[in-house]
């Protein structure tokens, strides 16, 4: 096959697949913009450090030393996921230029990002819940809410009594039409 027909073909099949595809890309389109997402979507989640301790046992110095470069909370969290699997620090994996590509850097160390990336995901998903639950209590806790006045067993009563006036109707209820044949024994 001509140089042509192999550009052709490889052109074909991205297009149809829509990804690249060369013989030296290991990385799944998808997974990849899946892992971007999660950490653009972390960026915007506020105070996300008693959860990255929680999650992946992340010392109060590094999320110090973080917090000092202005990364990002998506960041932070890669950094911590990768910390958590390899034990390097995060001044070591800044070092090495990890905040570029997470993907190709956390691969280069050993790291499955498939489980990085449904670990950052479900992370993500947490951390929404508990944004949540903070505002919801915050907003039950402004809240006044007035106890309602007991009506004791007399209004259960006069709830009765409403609903038998409505029972007891002065009009008939059905309407007989009919040829106006008697039934048997009838006069």
């Amino acid at each position: 096959m001509s140089k042509k027909g192999t550009f052709l073909g490889l052109f074909f099949v991205t297009l149809a697949l829509g990804a690249p595809v060369f013989a030296g890309n290991s990385r799944p389109a998808p997974l990849n913009v899946s892992l971007t997402t999660a950490i653009a979507k972390l960026d915007h989640e506020p105070q996300l450090a008693v959860l990255i301790q929680k999650e992946y046992g992340t010392r109060d110095e590094e999320l110090r030393w973080a917090a000092e470069r202005s990364l990002s909370w998506g960041e932070i969290t890669a950094l911590a996921y990768i910390q958590a699997t390899t034990g390097r620090t995060f001044a070591e994996m800044i070092g090495h230029n990890a905040r570029r590509d997470f993907w190709t850097y956390a691969e280069n160390a050993g790291v499955n990002c498939e489980k990085m990336t449904r670990s950052l995901e479900s992370f993500l998903k947490r951390a929404e819940r508990e944004r949540n639950s903070r505002m919801f209590d915050a907003l039950r806790v402004s809240r006044r809410v007035n106890a309602l006045p007991d009506l004791g067993s007399g209004f259960g009563l006069f709830q009765e009594a409403l609903d038998f006036r409505h029972i007891e109707l002065p009009q008939p209820t059905k309407e007989h039409s009919g040829t106006g044949l008697l039934a048997k024994g009838e006069k």
